[in-house]
């Protein structure tokens, strides 16, 4: 995993320090008890000498003194490191998801990616923050009182680690029986999540339907498939975890008979039989706190691997030197896309002249919104290229494309903030005077004064105290600050009600003068003046022309034109002012 890697190096110095404090404090543990050995043979002595006892009492209060500030040390080094760890990957996951194309952003789950920010990422702070420290204790434990009892007596030392080969053996026993339960209760974990999540945003389309037990349903279903998941899992290992703790509690078994025999023989003095039942008891249960880690390991694995395949993405190229377009016309050179197997556009081209209106229309599927987030690249083609002012996208800087292009989609993205800051997005460095004059130009200044704190009203998640029309003008406020040469517009009036409709178009009058602009829209009446259009039929180029070429020539455009004007007539809730029925043109000769 290289690029975690390169990511924990940086805090490595920390990790270190906080291993070695916990290890040194681990085996200042052992000083109580060596301290119990010493008196009780001094005491055994013919003559006790009052002045070594003293001494061994002395050394064992700074020894436990040591031992606490060591551990404080060794925690708050572990936690520092964790917390600056997973500062440095959550910036580091989040810098990677604004350079990766976007198809790879929208085809994943929203609880996958949540998942990864957060739980997969948190999951590291328990293991550098609190089981590194304890396993780097539980092993220095473990090899001091190993050294310390093999020193004293050997034969005695066996004995106390006698039960360890066959907790090792059932610990791999575990291991074997966790293969591949692991990823199936994460999997099983994700399903679940993503059913909870999805549960709770359709509850108002649950209730106003009466869905409930339809919908708890599938709620239902991955709830228990992960209840499945744990339960399997738990049933399998309780045999093996169960003669696991049993056998690191056994050390007893082992070491009073062998104690006893060796006190009998004179092998060994009482003072060293209790050290021995001190510590080689203790010695085994570090192995839980052991086995605990690799626990954790394995379990952090799995979220590693995805970090590290979100940290490993292919980002989009970007040429090494980079170039100025000469102009701000837009070319499509046969261009062809697809979202993985599915292709869903095929050898496009056509030219956008810079200071030009160029409308993209078609049946819906046909590949419009896909053509316009290829313009400020969003992907690359897997064919063909686009190019500004004679430059193909990828040969421009990312801060170059951006400051070409302003967009205005339907999905329209406002953050937890202030309406300031929210139209301040279009150009950061703008002045409260810009964002107002911006805002005007949107026609939504007015509504914004009638906020409770005028443009510093805090928005609610994702602009949910706004209607989808307000929403529509704040994010033309920003195209309009941002005032960039190259404009698309994906349907800018699609929430707006008639009585807005007027002013946004009012708007986006302003937001379009002198720029090269590349507008879809449903509503063929807002295009009708448009220097060309591009009419897409199944991800394929039909037709390409003005308003009056096309509704004379191409029969999907006539299609698209007559079924606009059937809305139309049927009383829709947009009518056009100054469209001019299909049906007429037809008696005037304008159409076959």
């Amino acid at each position: 995993m290289p690029a975690l890697l390169h990511l924990a190096r940086q805090r490595a110095g920390l990790l270190s320090a906080a291993a070695v404090a916990s290890m040194v404090a681990a085996f200042l543990g052992l000083a109580p008890l060596l301290a119990i050995y010493a008196v009780a043979i001094e005491i055994a002595a013919d003559v006790p000498d009052d002045a070594v006892i003293r001494q061994v009492v002395v050394w064992t209060a700074a020894a436990i003194a040591l031992r606490w500030l060591l551990l404080f040390s060794g925690n708050a080094l572990s936690h520092l490191a964790a917390y600056n760890l997973l500062y440095d990957l959550r910036i580091a996951i989040a810098d990677r998801l604004t350079r990766l194309p976007l198809g790879f952003v929208i085809h994943q789950n929203s609880g996958d990616l949540k998942r990864v920010l957060q739980e997969d990422v948190e999951r590291l702070e328990m293991v550098l923050g609190h089981t590194l420290p304890d396993v780097s204790a539980a092993a220095a434990m473990m090899l001091g009182g190993a050294l310390i009892l093999f020193t004293i007596d050997p034969v005695m030392a066996l004995a106390a680690f006698a039960p360890l080969p066959l907790a090792i053996a059932l610990q791999a026993m575990l291991w074997r029986r966790a293969e591949g339960k692991v990823a199936a209760y994460f999997d099983a974990a994700a399903r679940m999540n993503s059913a909870l999540v999805e549960f709770i945003r359709a509850v108002p389309v649950i209730k106003i339907f009466g869905r409930s037990d339809a919908s708890m349903g599938h709620l239902r279903r991955t709830i228990g498939d992960y209840h499945k998941v744990v339960a399997d899992f738990s049933t399998a290992s309780i045999p093996a975890w169960v003669g696991y703790m049993a056998v690191l509690g056994s050390g007893l078994l082992f070491i009073l008979p062998v104690g006893g025999w060796r006190i009998v023989t004179g092998s060994v003095d009482l003072p060293t039989f209790v050290l021995f039942m001190l510590i080689g008891v203790g010695l085994m249960q570090t192995l839980v706190q052991i086995m605990n880690f690799t626990n954790q390991i394995r379990v952090t694995l799995t979220g590693l691997s995805r970090i590290e395949a979100v940290l490993t993405e292919p980002t989009l190229p970007e040429a090494a030197v980079t170039r100025e377009p000469a102009s701000h016309d837009v070319v499509f050179d046969r261009v062809g896309f697809a979202y993985g197997d599915e292709a869903v556009l095929h050898d496009i081209s056509f030219t956008c002249p810079a200071g030009s209106r160029t409308a993209i229309v078609g049946p819906s599927g046909a590949g419009k919104t896909t053509l316009a987030q290829l313009a400020v690249r969003f992907w690359d083609p897997q064919e063909g290229e686009i190019r500004i002012g004679g430059v193909p996208l990828p040969d421009l800087a990312a801060p170059t494309l951006n400051g070409l292009t302003a967009s205005v989609f339907q999905d329209i993205f406002l953050f937890h903030d202030t309406v300031m800051d929210n139209i301040r997005v279009g150009k950061p460095d703008a002045g409260r005077d810009e964002v107002i004059a911006a805002a005007k130009a949107a026609q939504i200044h007015d509504f914004i004064l009638s906020l409770a704190d005028g443009y510093d009203c805090l928005l609610g998640e994702r602009g949910a105290r706004l209607s989808g029309g307000q929403r529509q003008r704040l994010s033309i406020a920003r195209a309009i600050l941002k005032d960039a040469p190259i404009i698309l517009l994906d349907e800018a009036t699609a929430f707006a009600d008639p009585l807005n409709e007027r002013r946004i178009q009012d708007a986006l009058d302003r937001l379009r003068s002198d720029k090269t602009v590349i507008m879809i829209a449903h509503r063929l009446d807002s295009i009708r003046d448009a220097d060309q259009i591009v009419v897409l039929d199944e991800g394929r180029l039909v037709d390409l022309g003005p308003h009056d070429l096309l509704i004379a020539r191409c029969p999907v455009y006539q299609r698209l034109w007559a079924a606009y004007e059937r809305i139309a007539d049927a009383g829709s809730p947009l009518p056009s002012p100054h469209a001019t029925s299909f049906k007429a043109q037809a008696l005037k000769g304008t159409a076959p």
